[in-house]
């Protein structure tokens, strides 16, 4: 029996990750590289970086009789109901990436909003999907959100219902969306502002958290800033379960515990941590395996 792989791809506002999964979604081959090199502007211009990963991918299929069945690529940013990017706030792309890559790969792509592919990827560990509802909330080099809704995500009537990270709030007198103040992009950006030294990402200024006081100051608005923020969510949404994912929800344990000691114990009581590190990708793979049983 002919094995179908699928292509996934995760772009990201600081990491692209793309992988050729099986049909149990093990990962058979995978490529990460960075998606930009400075703090400042949008992410890989022209989409260059991506492609270049999906040519190495397409590449080594060829070379080890891998068949690619389908491809996904999730994206941060919207994304409409029919696969059309809507918005160019992190990615530089030029034109819509499906015509792009099909003509680059002679494969057919679904293009999604990286935030529905890592709800998918976390929904595809949970057994009777069908009657699942959450609430994934993204938190990593951007801010984003998704309700799943009897195993699916609920997209909006543009394809537009994930725009937590542009929440706006006040931070020092001044009004700026969440994503800004609270993602790691945010805090990396904030920290540069404020003490006028250049980091590397999120991660350098969680390292400083107890020797540089800009770096408490900025870290810790960013906490308050973000349970305001989940607060005023749940009380919008009114979920019976919040899963948050993300490079730096996962990756910090002190920004974790830090948001959380802020917050009310009725909505501590419903977070739980999204079980994969790459939902991004697995997702995208569980979005193209579905695209399959559409045709």
């Amino acid at each position: 029996m002919l094995v179908k792989y699928v292509l996934a791809v995760d772009v990201g506002a600081t990491k692209i990750h793309g992988g050729i999964l099986d049909e149990n979604l093990k990962i058979i081959h995978e490529e990460k590289i960075a998606s930009r090199e400075s703090l400042l502007g949008l992410a890989d211009q022209g989409l260059r970086r991506t492609k270049n990963t999906i040519v190495n991918l397409t590449s080594l299929a060829a070379k080890t009789n891998i068949n690619i069945s389908s491809a996904c690529i999730g994206f941060p940013e919207y994304v409409s109901n029919d696969g059309l990017i809507i918005s160019r706030d992190t990615i530089d792309w030029q034109s819509q990436p499906r015509s792009e890559l099909l003509e680059l790969t002679g494969i057919k792509w679904v293009v999604e909003s990286d935030v529905r592919c890592a709800a998918m990827g976390e929904l595809h560990l949970i057994e009777n999907k069908s009657q699942t509802n959450y609430l994934y909330v993204l938190v990593s080099s951007g801010i984003s959100h998704t309700l799943i809704i009897n195993g699916r995500a609920w997209t909006g009537a543009n394809g537009r219902a994930i725009g937590f990270g542009v929440t706006e709030i006040e931070h020092n007198g001044e009004f700026k969306s969440l994503e800004s103040v609270a993602s790691g992009l945010g805090i990396a950006r904030e920290y540069e502002r404020l003490s006028g030294v250049s980091v590397s990402g999120a991660v350098e200024v969680f390292q400083k958290f107890n020797s540089d006081s800009n770096s408490k100051i900025v870290i810790k608005q960013a906490a308050e800033s973000l349970s305001r923020g989940l607060i005023n969510l749940v009380e919008v949404l009114d979920p019976s379960k919040i899963i948050i994912g993300g490079g730096l929800w996962l990756g910090s344990q002190n920004y974790r515990e830090l948001v959380s000691e802020l917050l009310p114990r009725t909505i501590n009581d419903i977070i739980s941590m999204a079980s994969l590190s790459n939902s991004g990708l697995i997702g995208a793979g569980v979005i193209a395996q579905n695209s399959l049983k559409i045709e």
